[in-house]
């Protein structure tokens, strides 16, 4: 059964994801050029972990964790994509996205994990 919790998680998350890329076509028209879907999909992923784990570990049950932990923030954040964006950059000799996005990303994900565990202590 705790496969079912983990399907039906990820396939959420990743329609998520895919509703975001969606929409930050639209939101993000004129600065096409940055990969604004990862980034906002991997942040509100981290921020949803870090709330899971750190603000209400007591109140879940191993299949919320498997649902929620493994499933959604495993579909809904893509560690792939944002290789991908990165190499991409990388082969348009675009350094200085590159690097914020590298650095904002990383920045954000390890600040929000920092903020929510400090504030759940």
């Amino acid at each position: 059964m705790n496969w079912l919790w983990v399907f039906l998680g990820g396939g959420l998350g990743s329609m998520a994801r895919y509703a975001i890329s969606k929409g930050s076509i639209h939101l993000f028209k004129e600065a096409s050029f940055f990969p604004w879907a990862t980034l906002i999909s991997n942040t509100l992923a981290c921020g949803l972990l870090a709330f899971l784990v750190y603000s209400i570990p007591d109140k879940l049950t191993e299949n919320h964790r498997l649902f929620w932990i493994v499933g959604f923030c495993g579909g809904f954040s893509t560690f792939s994509t944002f290789s991908l964006e990165n190499w991409i950059l990388i082969e348009q000799k675009a350094w200085p996205f590159v690097a914020a996005n590298i650095l904002v990303s990383l920045g954000l994900g390890i600040s929000i994990m920092i903020g929510v565990s400090r504030l759940s202590a």
